[in-house]
């Protein structure tokens, strides 16, 4: 559908400008207007001033017989500057009159033919802050050099220039004839083109294709989403929602989890319970809208209890599309808690926000260094063996033969203190007894003594947290080095945990993170720069961090943050 579109506006560029093809549908994708209008009013001045020299020059006359309007073949209409087509055999009459009459103001105290110079087949008519300068056509002919070298030198070119017309003069007359020129083609098919008293009207300008000039502002979506629960995702959207709307947004507030939003400012509001699901409101949405009194902004609840995949992210993409939504709202905040539909508003918002609550800490230099002893280092390999022996049945059908291997054991061996006090401390024994011959072939006279103490081992380090015989604690300082990869391995981790089930995981839609922490400025300077060397987005807004109940002045400051969270979104979401 995108691509049927974009060939619709790129016809209906063509009608209005007579660009080619591929120039027109180039212009048409990388900008989001079909027809771009002047975007300063300097801009709109200087094309004011080169098609009141373009009348000047040609007065009334026939398009059909010059090659287009004022000989120009086509126009190339952008926000910020203009490109100009003349027709070939007129080629040094258009630039003869735009140096002698339209540009030639900005280029005052020029006095050398250096500072124009190729660039194409066409003129190209750049905005005021590239100074009003011509790039003239490489085949422009020795003539045509000559004479731009001569008016170079000499402005004036001593012929006689009819007076500049009445709307020149004014703002609105600038700002229509910048119109005018940027949809010269229009009027490529008159008979006779007089501009020299008046300029055509609003019906004329609209054209045959007024609907395609300009598109449905689609509300700009932006999501809250974790992987995790707990970090305040609900309650940031609903404060994000409120400091939208407090801004004179229209906001639709969307909520795709079970459940009643909550946060600060919020409590012992009274949430609507209807959730008539994710494809119904998509079908439907204007049924299914319900205001929210004080809170500045509307409510819908939609959700998918048990799926968050490509299905969902289709509904919900649908579901903003509707035109009752485009209409009515100009933002979307999306709730997209764990228990909603994280995955799929990611995937469909323009902007996603990752609250982050458990933000690490910078690790500190001091740090302890353990040298094992010989002891030490067999209790270890029992410890890792353990791990990768699956002693205990994976079916249940195997658990009554497991019963009776324990039972057997009791029998055989007896049943110590460590079993009661130790989780799965009789399968531990069980292990030991199972792998006693490959630790006498491994460790050999050592094992016996590991075998007895590794229990008794554990034992202590669950009471008291070291066994002084499994070896020394050195403590030592980390070089910078070791500590940059210490702290990006804790924030890798750490950010893992907000982010790792989202997608779009690289890429200019990469989710930003944010800080949800009271952690002092220079600890979150190194944090910062460790997300960053990482490739991971820190909003420079800083939540603080609140408890429930709110006390008022901690309600301001989570406000006031909220409010800045806002703006930097805003600054965020494209145009």
């Amino acid at each position: 559908m995108a691509t049927t579109i974009n060939f619709r506006r790129t016809r209906a560029r063509r009608l209005y400008t007579g660009e080619p093809h591929a120039r027109a549908l180039d212009e048409v994708r990388r900008h989001r207007d079909v027809l771009p209008a002047a975007s300063t009013d300097a801009q709109r001045g200087l094309e004011a001033r080169v098609l009141a020299a373009l009348v000047g020059e040609f007065g009334v006359h026939r398009p059909g017989e010059l090659g287009g309007p004022f000989a120009l073949a086509w126009v190339g209409p952008r926000e910020d500057s203009l490109i100009l087509a003349a027709a070939g055999p007129h080629r040094e009459r258009v630039v003869r009159c735009l140096l002698e009459a339209g540009a030639a103001a900005d280029c005052r105290g020029t006095a050398s033919s250096q500072r124009y110079k190729a660039a194409g087949p066409w003129i190209s008519l750049t905005g005021p802050s590239g100074g009003g300068t011509l790039l003239l056509p490489r085949d422009h002919g020795p003539a045509l050099l000559s004479a731009v070298e001569d008016l170079t030198a000499r402005p004036s070119s001593g012929t006689p220039q009819a007076a500049p017309p009445g709307w020149a003069g004014t703002p609105s007359g600038q700002e229509r004839a910048s119109a005018v020129l940027r949809r010269i083609r229009l009027f490529a098919g008159r008979g006779t083109l007089d501009f020299r008293t008046g300029l055509p009207g609003d019906l004329e300008l609209a054209g045959p294709r007024p609907e395609l000039l300009t598109r449905t502002r689609r509300p700009r979506v932006v999501a809250v989403a974790n992987s995790k629960g707990g970090h305040g995702c609900t309650s940031l959207a609903t404060g994000l929602a409120q400091a939208l709307a407090g801004e004179g947004h229209r906001v639709l507030y969307l909520v795709t989890s079970r459940g009643g939003p909550d946060g600060p400012g919020l409590q012992g509001h009274q949430w609507p319970e209807t959730d008539p699901g994710l494809a119904a409101v998509a079908q439907d949405p204007g049924r299914y809208v319900q205001p929210l009194p004080g809170l500045g902004h509307a409510f819908v609840r939609c959700s998918t209890p048990g799926a968050d995949g490509p299905d969902q992210a289709r509904q919900l993409a649908l579901l903003l599309r509707h035109p009752s939504l485009e209409r009515a709202y100009s933002h979307v905040v999306l709730d997209a808690s764990p228990t909603g539909l994280p995955r799929a508003a990611a995937s469909t918002a323009d902007l996603t926000l990752a609250p982050w609550l458990h933000v690490p800490r910078p690790p500190g230099r001091e740090v302890t260094e353990v040298h094992l002893t010989p002891l030490g280092e067999v209790w270890v390999w029992i410890a890792g063996a353990y791990r990768d022996f699956d002693c205990r049945p994976s079916a249940l059908e195997d658990y009554d033969a497991y019963d009776e291997r324990l039972e057997q054991f009791v029998r055989e061996h007896g049943r110590q203190v460590t079993d009661d006090e130790l989780e799965d401390g009789l399968a531990r024994r069980l292990f030991l007894r199972d792998t006693d011959e490959l630790g006498r072939q491994r460790w050999g006279a050592r094992w016996e003594a590991a075998r007895e103490g590794w229990l008794a081992h554990l034992l202590q380090e669950n009471t008291t947290g070291w066994d002084e015989r499994a070896g020394a604690r050195i403590p030592r300082t980390l070089s910078d080095q070791e500590w940059a990869t210490e702290l990006g391995a804790t924030v890798a981790r750490a950010a893992d945990e907000v982010l790792w089930d989202l997608p779009v995981a690289t890429g200019s839609r990469r989710p930003w993170l944010v800080p949800t922490t009271r952690m002092p400025a220079d600890g979150l300077r190194h944090l910062r720069a460790a997300c960053t060397a990482q490739g991971l987005r820190l909003t420079s807004t800083v939540l603080p961090e609140v408890r429930t109940p709110v006390m008022p002045a901690s309600r301001a400051r989570w406000e006031n943050a909220v409010r800045q969270l806002a703006d930097e979104a805003c600054a965020q979401l494209p145009r």
